[in-house]
């Protein structure tokens, strides 16, 4: 113990214990979200698989076609816009988002009105 450290009366010490174990907490949070990060991008790797392959499964099965994809996609967005259900524009690209969204899932911008808690 030097004398800054009996000026203090041994404060000090007990705040850089305590900012250390503020330090190990943040740690700890910063990895777990690492963790939950790298599961959610495994995860969506897998989604996108398993979408793709549905795709093609229902293309050789019914003669559907990438255009009538497309189609149906835009046909269930005007459909979502006119009945009510909880979606919105972005103000960016101005197509049609969940409420929900916190990005715009055509353009990737920001959406400041998104809530993820609010209903879809």
């Amino acid at each position: 113990m030097d004398l800054f450290d009996i000026a203090l009366g041994g404060s000090l010490q007990s705040e850089m214990a305590g900012l250390s174990a503020l330090q190990a907490n943040t740690d700890q949070r910063l990895t777990g979200t690492g963790d939950r990060l790298a599961a959610l991008e495994r995860r969506y790797e897998r989604m996108q698989l398993v979408m793709l392959a549905l795709w093609a499964l229902l293309k050789e099965h019914t003669g559907l076609t990438d255009s009538d994809l497309k189609r149906f996609m835009h046909d269930a967005e005007a459909s979502a816009a006119t009945h009510g259900s909880a979606v919105m524009t972005c103000e960016q690209c101005h197509r049609i988002i969940r409420k929900s969204a916190t990005r715009c899932i055509w353009c990737g911008a920001v959406v400041n009105t998104g809530n993820a808690f609010q209903g879809t």
